[in-house]
């Protein structure tokens, strides 16, 4: 049977809580909603991530998105997705959560990223626990029907391949990682030839770290390593992401056998 996924829209309960004035009434009512009827355990595990005391430009997006049939989009994604994806025998919740990294100090892009594949093993036990994907939709970004299907593709591909496999740890093992779930969703190459080469060169004395710091500029660049006082290496934004792109899509191997290799 193909590998189950549920999609839960969440956009409305996220619009209910941003209309709510700012400040303890609102914060109160996102804790209401993040917990159970107990109030013992997560009930909407995506929205731990989303910031509860975020401004107006954030119900606005939230607004946005559902004017534009967002959940029906990722839903329909989902479905696609699956159709590809192999067998595994438990279900799983996916579900667009907004995310700020625009104009608010509660989420930094960066290294929530990083937390979602390298995970800890305290995170990777409440990954198998909760059984849910979310699907981060970032404020910086124009919202659209072919960003929000790549990101549904990938975070569904990603989903399953953390759970096939340990946790990845060097930067070959994400580059792998989020190479195939690029090429999975879609995503068209970015970077021309020569900055491919480039990035490769600068790169390669990087591959086996595991050393977090190391890992931010082979990633995601030069501005995000400054951004958390780490060395910056000459990359442009993503440029380990477009070579693990390149690469993937360069392999022998599709998407779908990855993940049961």
């Amino acid at each position: 049977m193909p590998f189950e996924y549920v999609y839960v829209p969440l956009l409305e309960i996220q619009r209910e809580i941003y209309q709510l004035p700012r400040g303890m009434e609102r914060f109160r009512e996102y804790v209401k909603t993040l917990l159970n009827a107990q109030g013992d355990d997560l009930e909407l595990v995506p929205m731990v991530a989303m910031n509860p005391m975020a401004k107006e430009h954030v119900l606005a997006y939230v607004e946005q998105l559902l004017s534009m049939n967002a959940e029906d989009t990722a839903q329909s994604a989902l479905a696609q997705a699956q159709i590809r994806l192999p067998s595994f025998p438990e279900p799983w919740k996916v579900s667009l959560i907004v995310l700020d990294d625009l104009r608010g100090g509660w989420t930094n892009r960066y290294t929530t990223l990083f937390a979602d594949w390298a995970m800890t093993e305290r995170s990777r036990a409440n990954f198998l626990r909760y059984a849910w994907v979310s699907v981060g939709l970032w404020t910086s970004e124009l919202p659209s029907p072919g960003g929000i299907r790549r990101e549904v593709f990938a975070q569904a591909y990603q989903a399953l391949w953390a759970l096939r496999r340990s946790k990845a740890r060097t930067l070959r093992q994400v580059l792998r990682q989020e190479g195939f779930a690029l090429a999975f969703a879609g995503q068209k190459p970015w970077l021309e030839p020569d900055e491919l080469a480039y990035t490769r060169a600068v790169i390669a004395p990087h591959l086996d770290s595991d050393h977090y710091p190391t890992l931010i500029a082979p990633l995601y660049g030069d501005e995000a390593a400054r951004s958390l006082g780490y060395a910056p290496l000459g990359l442009s934004a993503r440029a380990g992401f477009a070579l693990a792109l390149a690469e993937a899509l360069e392999s022998e191997v599709s998407p779908e056998e990855a993940l049961t290799l």
